[in-house]
């Protein structure tokens, strides 16, 4: 019988969890049930604010329940998610769906960093942690590639339907996988004051601007950007590329940005920190206002590409400088906090970008993503003393 180590299986298991058959193809989906601009981005309000508020939640249970428990569930969830998105007809079974597939998520894939770091630590392999969570990443950007190839492929010869019907089985396999995985010991951390540990995380941020400036960079570039990959479904349609070729615009933009994920480094080391940051976040607002300004579709897919790859490229190295910036006792809480800002600003564009795009279009919302993040980018600007302390 075939032996595979909890490490393995933990590569696999983000593999799964990159294989994501609809990302190409839900919003045309919505769209053709029915559903217009006000009532898609309606579900997608909702689905952030739960996002929002099951992260916490779920952490404790991690914590305190059982790691891989938490992954069944999150996983169970998710197949149902699936099979009921797949099968809606209307914006309140839409919603139902986008709730569970919200839990779905955190359940079971918030918990993923932790039961890694713990199977590492059982394994005896901490020297190589860097290494494996690399393979890791890896191995979920390869999903990546795949999945939306795959979806868009069977949605273009089968129909939508039967396209958002195979992230049943992308979910089958997560649950399958989750049900080998063996829970590693939790390792319990030192009891906290959680008032205290929040208002002692808010002072520190109040006495680092830097540490502010970083994390509303980075979190309303990355907000942008993953509302430029959810809105430039229709709009790709609407230029007349197939549902086919969007699959594969998609899996290669996954593709460029797992690439270029591994030079961000080297880039950052030859380009500098003030450079890297700055030009990235250029490049990001440049692409969308190519997309906003231009229906050719080369120029279109470039724009794209360009939005894509440079929101990979900035993650490590922002997570780099987090790590440098907050000491290990508050990172996880300071940290949280872009998580909560990111969800809770996407949920509260979300409630009216809907009418925006329904009274503008879709070209002028791209434009205005792109304004937005030039001001956000000129207002966050890394001087000489900040690139010091990153360094």
């Amino acid at each position: 019988m075939l032996k595979i180590d909890e490490i393995k299986k933990y590569y696999i298991f983000m593999f799964l969890t990159g294989v994501n058959f609809i990302e190409a193809i839900y919003m045309l989906f919505l769209l053709s049930i029915g559903l217009n601009y006000v009532q898609i981005l309606m579900t997608q309000a909702i689905f952030a604010f739960i996002m929002f508020l099951s992260q916490i939640p779920a952490g404790i249970l991690s914590d305190l329940w059982s790691r891989k428990k938490v992954i069944i569930l999150g996983s169970f969830i998710g197949i149902i998610s699936a099979f009921v998105y797949a099968n809606s007809t209307s914006f309140i079974q839409v919603v139902i769906a986008e709730a569970l597939i919200a839990l779905a998520i955190t359940f079971a894939f918030s918990t993923l960093t932790p039961f890694g770091y713990e199977v590492i630590i059982e394994n005896k392999k901490e020297h190589a942690s860097k290494k494996i969570f690399s393979k890791a990443t890896s191995c979920l950007l390869l999903g990546g590639i795949i999945g939306p190839f795959v979806g868009a492929y069977i949605a273009g010869n089968f129909g939508l339907k039967m396209g958002m019907l195979s992230n049943v089985f992308s979910w089958l396999l997560i649950f399958l996988v989750s049900l080998t995985l063996r829970n590693p010991k939790a390792h319990r951390a030192k009891e906290r004051n959680s008032f205290n540990q929040i208002s002692s995380s808010f002072k520190l941020l109040k006495m680092n601007p830097l540490l502010i400036y970083l994390i509303i960079n980075f979190t309303f570039l990355n907000l942008f950007s993953w509302l430029t990959l959810a809105l430039i479904q229709p709009y790709f349609e609407n230029i007349r590329v197939g549902i086919i070729y969007i699959g594969i615009i998609f899996s290669g933009a996954n593709l460029i940005g797992a690439i270029t994920t591994n030079f961000s480094d080297r880039i950052e080391k030859k380009f500098g920190i003030r450079r890297s940051v700055f030009s990235s976040g250029v490049l990001i607002a440049l692409g969308m206002l190519m997309i906003g300004l231009f229906k050719l579709p080369s120029i279109v897919i470039l724009g794209f590409l360009m939005t894509r790859t440079m929101s990979r490229f900035r993650e490590p190295l922002f997570s780099d400088y987090f790590n440098k910036l907050i000491g290990s006792d508050k990172r996880a809480t300071i940290i949280s906090f872009s998580g909560f800002l990111y969800w809770f600003f996407y949920g509260v564009l979300g409630l009216f970008l809907g009418y925006l795009i329904e009274g503008f279009g879709l070209g002028k919302i791209f434009i205005g993503f792109a304004l937005v993040s030039i001001v956000v980018i000129l207002f966050t600007k890394i001087n000489t003393d900040d690139e010091a302390k990153l360094n």
